[in-house]
């Protein structure tokens, strides 16, 4: 499979310039547009040695229950473009009948931090994929042992990953094809874009930045968007307006706080509803919660959070999709006008 430019309208590739910059420099990537910095290892010491303001005394972290047979009610639903929920960023994606894992992960993440509630489904069950995607090197979001497990289970799957972050994965997974941001490949019928996030990359002590990183929109019938991990930034406007809009965008709910330590690389929830907006996305799907306990806010904050601002500001409920761990989607209907019906919805007085 070649990678190829994604189309790009003349006028928004004018307009808003910056998102399409070269993210390249100096033999390392960054993010081509103005932000704030983001944290480096003091940042990380302050953080880590600050007492949490956030939490209650006595706080437990606990984890969700997957509903039973959550796969069987996935494959129970109709639609053209169907979406299930394992966990964290991990989702099983099928659009026009071609299957996609993104950013699986099943255990540990970076063999160090455990997981709080366990994965909606094992490698095993997770067979007939067209490829595997990963959006970025951070060790939650791309696990060695996952990926190999997915490499058994699917022989010959192609494993798609932004540029340079093919060297980091398992000698199991091959072929590996490398994408930039605006390029993309045709699986199955169904083209997999790579478009820009404003984040960042390491897994060791010498490999700052040395890969990309980014979101995909998947594009068949409908159009699904995945954001990886993400500050909030006008590159939601660009992906928006260069595809038309979006069907359905899976958005973080969690690991946003304390805000001057995450702002830059982590949206909240009042930040992914605005990607939402600027993305002109039909459906809003949470993830990024739940697994692993990453940050300062209780674990089922995010979920709450997003629930009251999208009331207050008048979300239909049929657009707001927070699953639970298991859950799924699947849209009918024309592109931009699509109908959703959905398994296992999260509700508030589970946290």
């Amino acid at each position: 499979m070649k990678p190829h430019p994604s189309p790009v309208p003349a006028g928004v590739r004018a307009e808003l310039a910056a998102y399409f910059g070269d993210p390249h420099e100096g033999g390392v990537f960054r993010n081509p547009w103005g932000h704030a910095a983001l944290p480096g290892l003091p940042d990380v010491l302050r953080w880590k040695t600050a007492r949490n303001r956030l939490r209650a005394a006595g706080y437990r972290v606990k984890p969700l229950t997957c509903p039973a047979d959550a796969l069987a009610d996935f494959e129970a639903l109709a639609g053209a473009t169907r979406l299930f929920w394992i966990g964290h960023a991990s989702f099983l994606a099928e659009l026009d009948g071609a299957r996609f894992v993104i950013d699986p992960i099943f255990g540990r993440a970076g063999g160090v931090v455990a997981r709080v509630t366990p994965p909606a489904a094992s490698p095993a069950e997770l067979t007939g994929l067209a490829a595997v995607l990963v959006t970025h090197g951070h060790h939650d979001h791309l696990d060695p042992h996952g990926l190999r497990q997915l490499a058994a289970a699917n022989v010959g799957v192609s494993f798609i990953v932004p540029r340079g972050l093919g060297a980091v994965l398992p000698r199991e997974c091959a072929p590996v094809i490398e994408l930039d941001w605006w390029q993309y490949v045709e699986v199955r019928g169904v083209r997999v874009h790579l478009v820009p996030a404003q984040h960042w990359h390491r897994r060791g002590l010498l490999d700052h930045n040395k890969s990309l990183w980014g979101g995909y929109v998947l594009e068949g019938t409908h159009r699904l968007y995945h954001s990886g991990d993400t500050g909030y930034f006008g590159g939601f406007r660009a992906i928006g307006r260069v595809f038309g809009g979006i069907d359905v965008a899976c958005l973080p709910l969690g690991a946003y706080e304390p805000r001057w330590f995450m702002d830059a690389q982590h949206m909240n929830p009042e930040q992914s509803l605005a990607a939402f907006r600027d993305l002109e996305a039909t459906h809003f799907v949470g993830m990024h919660w739940a697994a692993y306990d990453l940050s300062d806010e209780p674990l089922v904050a995010g979920p709450q959070l997003v629930n009251e601002l999208a009331a207050e500001r008048g979300i239909p409920t049929e657009r707001l999709h927070v699953l639970t761990p298991g859950g799924s989607l699947a849209l009918a209907g024309a592109r931009g006008q699509t109908r959703a019906e959905r398994r296992h919805l999260w509700r508030v007085n589970e946290g």
